[in-house]
């Protein structure tokens, strides 16, 4: 994990809310939301329970801040070039091969994450949301995925020559997230397949080549349907 996760300043109010927020991210991708008790979060983070009260004031605003947090953390990772590529795009100074380049790194950045072990805490948290979102969802799909979701949409839609607003479109984009999240949503299967207990860093660059194939063979495959 390349940016820390719920960064704090070093008083120590700051780091027991920053302890007791990396312990609520782990219990709650364990356990889930309901099963999660705020006792085993605290007792986890070596704080007493009224830690929790004091600072957030119950269980629902802890979670809803460690979604705000996963956001942020998705936010730092693709700041700065999520920040240069809407300008572009708003110059329309991107062209079509820029777009590719672009696209390739983005998935590159959410590659490495992915294979990265501390983003485990993250992603069982996020799966779940995806398979039974809570009511504090909103807060990271507003906040950071559909944000990041539309921007993707539009730099393929330059890459491709198509229309961002189509469906089909977005339906294009969110397949290209599967070619990422399928390494650790089926992440056992493809270690069995491959004879070893870990991805390493050779692994990282044959999945990168292969998915800049298909980023490639996609783009140009668009471009050849539209009119």
């Amino acid at each position: 994990m390349r940016h820390e996760l719920f960064p704090s300043n070093p008083n120590k109010g700051e780091q027991a809310r920053q302890r007791l927020l990396l312990a609520a991210l782990d219990k709650f991708g364990d356990k889930g939301y309901e099963s999660a008790s705020v006792r085993d979060i605290a007792d986890a983070a070596g704080q007493n329970v009224g830690a929790i009260a004091y600072y957030f004031g119950n269980k629902e605003s802890l979670y809803a801040e460690v979604l705000k947090g996963i956001g942020n953390y998705l936010d730092r990772l693709f700041g700065e070039m999520a920040g240069e590529l809407r300008v572009r795009l708003a110059e329309g100074s991107l062209d079509a091969e820029g777009a590719a380049s672009s696209l390739k790194r983005m998935f590159r950045i959410l590659l490495g994450e992915q294979l990265d072990g501390d983003f485990e805490k993250i992603r069982l948290v996020m799966l779940r949301e995806q398979s039974s979102p809570s009511e504090s969802f909103h807060l990271l799909y507003r906040g950071t995925l559909q944000p990041l979701h539309e921007l993707m949409t539009r730099v393929l839609s330059v890459a491709s020559g198509a229309d961002p607003e189509e469906p089909l479109s977005i339906i294009r984009t969110h397949a290209l997230f599967g070619q990422i999240l399928v390494f650790t949503l089926a992440r056992e299967t493809i270690l069995r397949r491959l004879g070893v207990r870990k991805l390493g860093s050779e692994h990282a660059a044959l999945i990168g080549e292969v998915i800049d194939e298909h980023i490639d063979a996609i783009c140009r495959g668009f471009a050849h349907e539209t009119p």
